[in-house]
């Protein structure tokens, strides 16, 4: 499936900056500036969003996030009166709401 591409953008840029997109460009395959521009500022793009979605441990704090994980939770009177109090709190607006 094809989008499209009805928005625009504008920028200006230096000449040096310019040549250097103009040699890029020529060395990848794009017919045009416009769209060589557009894919490495989507190809950017994505790559920002993907790294800003991961999480990177150092090795000391990966295996201290697995333990944390392997250990069992221990579970208060306190806890467990708050988690009937949450629950009891959606029933009624869950009730409410219609």
């Amino acid at each position: 499936m094809t989008t499209l591409a009805n928005e625009r953008i504008t920028t200006r840029v230096s000449s040096e900056t310019k040549e250097l997109l103009e040699r890029a460009l020529s060395l990848s395959g794009y017919a045009s500036l416009n769209s060589f521009i557009a894919n490495a500022a989507v190809a950017e793009a994505k790559r920002l969003i993907e790294q800003n979605m991961r999480i990177q441990l150092c090795q000391e704090d990966a295996l201290a996030f697995v333990h944390a994980l392997e250990k069992p939770i221990k579970v208060n009177e306190r806890f467990l009166r708050a988690a009937r109090r949450h629950k009891e709190t959606i029933k009624n607006e869950d009730r409410t709401s219609r």
